[in-house]
């Protein structure tokens, strides 16, 4: 066995860069929520072609993800890195997982704030809730817990450290302890109206809370603020062109384009977890836009009436299906058999 390892090939230190690179891209992609860069091509609106991006320079500006539909930048490396394009779009100025001195002062206000309107509801953070045999799950360490008159809940404050499989595991054993949970987001300066680029998990807290997350900022105390992701549109500007190989003149443009991933926010007024939330059952569904499916979940979720247009949610449902439909492969169409004749017609 110890042979093997040492006759094993070692990585060279630029096999060690490329490897480095590589995983770089897809941690990326996954934040990003769209692998449509990794292979180093994007649409160069200027040349109105695909352009790697080792040809490209910029003064191909600008760039598109054709996946995505959204504005990629190109990026020419002087280190041993390969060129490549990475998207263009803001994210939310989230807590990142390396921010822990935030992350507890997040979790200290929300704790001495539900204790100061439920002295009784027995409030604390980072309390192991034991293993349980019996329902077979394993101990979990909630963020804050405790109780709200009878109601006991688990309040989780998600950074990007933690995975969607992980969200969904911890989700998971809370429900079969009947716990219900409320995952929040917590900020470091206020969102604003720009559209942004979730994170793939906000996405899927998205899609867990029935089209709402819920951000959180210093000050809010038990206080969060619920927002929606709403559709946002980028403007295909209006171009002429000659066609060389067409050898016609050609136009495009002049329209506005749904992005796919990038959304607009579309916030309700703050509400407080301690009366405008209810135990609510999650069953089981896929979205119709992620190949991940949500499980049963026992949810503590808002008592809001939905707040905003749902008419241009489906209205972009409909277009991303159809943009995302099988294409047909192009059948040539019998001609009906010449005329008996047909020699002597054509002479």
């Amino acid at each position: 066995m110890n042979e093997e390892k040492n006759n094993a090939r070692r990585l060279t230190p630029e096999e060690k860069k490329a490897l480095q690179f590589e995983r770089e891209q897809l941690r990326h992609a996954e934040e990003a929520g769209c692998s449509g860069l990794i292979g180093g091509w994007a649409f160069s609106v200027r040349q109105k072609r695909d352009m790697d991006a080792d040809e490209a320079t910029h003064d191909d500006d600008p760039f598109i993800c054709k996946s995505c539909r959204s504005d990629a930048i190109l990026r020419k490396c002087t280190d041993d890195r390969r060129d490549h394009y990475a998207h263009h779009a803001r994210l939310s100025p989230v807590v990142e997982a390396e921010e822990t001195e935030l992350h507890k002062g997040c979790l200290a206000e929300i704790c001495d704030a539900l204790k100061q309107k439920f002295p009784d509801g027995n409030w604390g953070m980072n309390r192991p809730i034991p293993a349980n045999e019996k329902l077979g799950v394993g101990e979990v360490v909630p963020d804050v817990s405790g109780r709200i008159g009878n109601q006991r809940i688990a309040i989780e404050a998600q950074v990007s450290s933690l995975s969607i499989p992980k969200i969904i595991k911890r989700s998971a054993v809370y429900t079969k302890r009947n716990i219900p949970l409320v995952w929040l987001v917590p900020l470091k300066e206020d969102l604003g109206s720009e559209p942004f680029r979730p994170r793939l998990y906000e996405r899927y807290l998205h899609m867990m809370y029935f089209g709402r997350v819920y951000y959180w900022l210093p000050g809010f105390g038990t206080m969060l603020q619920p927002v929606h992701y709403g559709v946002a549109f980028r403007h295909i500007p209006f171009a002429e062109w000659y066609d060389k190989e067409a050898e016609e003149e050609r136009e495009a443009g002049g329209y506005e384009k749904a992005y796919k991933v990038i959304k607009s926010p579309v916030p309700s007024a703050k509400i407080d977890i301690t009366t405008q939330f209810r135990l609510q059952h999650r069953p089981e569904f896929r979205p119709w836009n992620e190949r991940r499916t949500v499980p049963p979940l026992l949810l503590w979720k808002d008592i809001l009436q939905d707040w905003w247009d749902k008419s241009e949610d489906e209205a972009f449902r409909k277009r991303f299906k159809e943009d995302n439909l099988p294409k047909e492969k192009h059948k040539k169409q019998k001609l009906p058999p010449p005329p008996m004749d047909w020699r002597y017609e054509r002479w």
